[in-house]
C-alpha cells in the first residue's frame, strides 16, 4: 500500500491533470478530487507590473477599451489589449503537495494568453500577484502565492497524499 501512495504521489507531482470549470461560476474548477475557489483569495480586480500593467480578474470581466466582453487580463501598452479570456480558462492540477494549480487564459487580442501559477504558501497571509514576464511571444506569465491556494473541498484520498 505505501508503495502505491508513494508512486501514485510521484505521477501526481509530475503530470498536470485538468480541472472541469464550473458552469455557473469561472472561480470555481473541479476533478481529481478536488473542488478549488479561487473568488475568495483577493478582491479582483488585481494589479502587477512588469514593462506593462496588467489588470486581472478571473471572476468577471474587467473593462479592456472595448475588445472583449470576457477578458480576465487587461494589459496596458500603447493601447489596452485583451491577453486572455475568462470563459476559455484550462485549469491545471500540478501539484497536491503543496497546492498548485495553473490557469491558462487563451484568446485575448492578436493570439495573446496568459498563464497564472497559483501556489500554495502558509506564510503568505494576505497573497502575492506579480507578473514574470512575457514567453513566448505574447503568452504573458504570473505567479499567484497564497495561504487559501488549497481546495475547498477535498477527497480523503487526496488528503491522505498529502500526509
Amino acid at each position: 500500500m505505501m508503495k502505491t501512495c508513494v508512486m501514485l504521489s510521484m505521477l501526481v507531482s509530475t503530470l498536470g491533470m485538468q480541472l472541469k470549470v464550473d458552469a455557473t461560476n469561472p472561480c470555481i474548477a473541479t476533478g481529481n478530487g478536488t473542488k478549488f475557489d479561487i473568488s475568495g483569495l483577493f478582491d479582483y480586480p488585481i494589479k502587477a507590473t512588469k514593462t506593462y500593467e496588467y489588470t486581472f480578474n478571473p471572476c468577471k470581466p474587467v473593462p479592456c477599451n472595448g475588445e472583449s466582453n470576457d477578458a480576465a487580463f487587461c494589459q496596458a501598452a500603447d493601447f489596452p489589449r485583451a491577453a486572455g479570456n475568462i470563459h476559455d480558462a484550462i485549469w491545471i492540477l500540478d501539484s497536491y503537495q503543496p497546492w498548485q494549480f495553473r490557469i491558462l487564459f487563451p484568446n485575448g487580442i492578436n493570439w495573446r494568453a496568459s498563464w497564472v501559477t497559483f501556489t500554495e504558501d502558509p506564510d503568505r497571509e494576505n497573497g502575492k500577484f506579480e507578473a514574470l514576464g512575457e514567453y513566448p511571444f505574447e503568452i504573458y506569465n504570473f505567479n499567484i502565492t497564497h495561504k487559501d491556494v488549497k481546495p475547498v473541498w477535498a477527497a480523503d484520498w487526496v488528503l491522505a497524499m498529502r500526509q
